[in-house]
């Protein structure tokens, strides 16, 4: 009998809202990629005290979209640059589940 994986689970708070990630990540490096998302995010709140919270998602995704792609063009390992960009994309994917809660 081959044994699955389950896909890991944690909860992490980003702008005073819990969020549950579910990924097959390890839990450490999820909490380091949401631990990094949020410090980006408070960043920009910080910096735009009126934005809305849909804003700051919003922003903190282009920025990280345009740092991924600044990235990506001086990579000079492909490999790298593809794992990267998915896990951007992943990120983004995050933040878009949690804006769609936040509207809804």
């Amino acid at each position: 009998m081959t044994e699955s994986k389950l896909p890991a689970r944690i909860t992490k708070q980003l702008l005073g809202e819990n969020y549950t990630i579910v990924g097959e990540a390890s839990p450490e490096y999820m909490m380091e990629v949401a631990g990094f998302v949020e410090t980006r995010l408070k960043e920009l709140s910080q910096a735009i005290p009126n934005a809305s919270k849909t804003k700051i998602a919003v922003l903190c995704a282009l920025n990280l979209a345009d740092e991924l792609l600044q990235a990506k063009e001086k990579s000079v390992n492909p490999e790298v640059a593809k794992e990267v960009e998915e896990r951007t994309k992943k990120i983004i994917s995050l933040l878009e589940e949690g804006m769609i809660g936040d509207v809804y």
